[in-house]
């Protein structure tokens, strides 16, 4: 073992305390990449020989290609010690650095490479709802109280989603544009008193700018609740969605939910069961309950580092993996999302529209209105409506730039 530690510390509480190796190998690329820069950054200061760092990057680039299984301590731990029995350069590669920032840096770049892939799959998802709002728009009653209100159709009900779900894309944008700052150089809360160079290791990562308070940078969680918070609006609205998905597929029958989506019954040789959106409307609370649990582990913390924090990793990866997960499934869902032709539409939907229309030939607005509601006899008119929904060519242009910009990071940075 590498860290120094107390002879007298039982195994049980080093077991206890350690973080769960499927966490810790989540961790290793980012860790890698942040290693690499760091290095990189260690050299052009004269703290490495070139030659040393050569060796230094040969083994980080086969370490990143061929994704070890994580073992001994943690990730860190493991990793300089990998290095380090490929080379004695890698006793020098901690020079400067904690696991602290070590731990944040990673942290820092799993989140934007996260962030990018979230937002790149809802926009899957947004333009499937939108094709299906543009090529499926048929006539449906829209409600209000859960009873049929007044005349919608499919368009105007898919591209409500769409609005709701570019607006969740600008709080991911938002949360990424705070994410995007660099933490390393931090060390272990209050910087290092060696010649390093914070711009370089900035450059070298891909960030946008560097963070400069030490004791901000080690406080870890704020900006995972950030993500999560923003992850937290996206699972809102998959859950409003699943559920309209599951009352329109029923009684209401406006939709038939692909059977590919669908599970039968062990018993009941009839039922085709909306599985599929029943558990995405599960996940949303747990990704719900994954913000609460980060924002109470750190709303009691004092400043600079405490382990605490190492808790707030288990819910910001399940996080992340559930949302994917649920994004992708439902965008192929939507995508064989297809209009029921078997659904009953009350006549009574158009009684706001018929009392308007007595508006324009200059009947009072309430007086229209008593009219109808008594003698309650309906002129229908065009009952389809038109989907509406956002533009969100510039958000993809951004996270598509962003995702090009995040692999030439790791290709430069791989580049011994």
């Amino acid at each position: 073992m590498l860290w120094e530690t107390d002879e007298l510390v039982k195994d049980s509480v080093l077991s206890y305390t350690q973080e769960e190796t499927i966490l810790e190998q989540k961790l290793l690329p980012y860790d890698l990449l942040g290693t690499a820069a760091h290095a990189k950054m260690l050299e052009s200061q004269g703290y490495l020989e070139k030659g040393e760092l050569e060796e230094v990057m040969e083994k980080l680039s086969e370490m990143y290609d061929e994704q070890h299984e994580i073992e001994g301590e943690d990730v860190h731990t493991f990793i300089e010690e990998k290095v380090t029995e490929y080379t004695d350069a890698g006793k020098k590669i901690h020079t400067g650095r904690s696991r602290n920032d070590q731990v944040v840096i990673a942290t820092r770049l799993l989140m934007k490479d996260s962030c990018i892939e979230i937002s790149l799959e809802l926009l899957e998802l947004v333009k499937e709802l939108g094709e299906f709002a543009e090529n499926e728009n048929q006539p449906i009653p829209g409600y209000t109280h859960q009873q049929q209100a007044m005349p919608s159709s499919t368009g105007l009900w898919a591209s409500s989603y769409v609005d709701a779900l570019v607006d969740d894309l600008k709080l991911l944008q938002s949360a990424y544009e705070v994410i995007d700052q660099n933490p390393l150089g931090a060390a272990a809360g209050y910087g290092t008193v060696l010649d390093i160079d914070r711009d370089k290791t900035t450059k070298l990562l891909g960030f946008k700018s560097k963070q400069e308070n030490p004791i901000y940078c080690v406080n870890r969680g704020k900006h995972e609740l950030m993500l999560l918070q923003a992850l937290n609006h996206v699972m809102l609205d998959v859950q409003k969605l699943s559920e309209d998905l599951i009352n329109f597929s029923e009684d209401q029958k406006f939709f038939d939910i692909p059977k590919e989506f669908c599970t039968g019954s062990s018993i009941m040789p009839q039922k085709k069961n909306p599985d599929v959106l029943e558990i995405a409307r599960a996940k949303a609370d747990e990704v719900a309950s994954h913000e609460h649990a980060i924002r109470s582990i750190i709303g009691k913390l004092p400043h600079g580092y405490n382990r605490d924090t190492q808790q707030t990793k288990k819910p910001l990866v399940e996080s992340i993996g559930t949302t994917l997960a649920t994004l992708e499934i439902l965008a192929d869902l939507v995508a064989e999302l297809e209009v029921s032709d078997s659904f009953e539409i009350h006549d009574d939907i158009h009684a706001a529209d018929t009392a308007n229309k007595m508006v324009e030939d200059d009947l009072s607005f309430r007086e229209a209105y008593q009219e109808v509601k008594q003698k309650q006899e309906y002129c229908s008119g065009d009952s389809i409506k038109e989907p509406v929904h956002q533009q969100y060519v510039e958000l993809e242009k951004f996270w598509k730039a962003e995702k090009s910009s995040f692999e030439r990071t790791k290709e430069s940075l791989l580049d011994s």
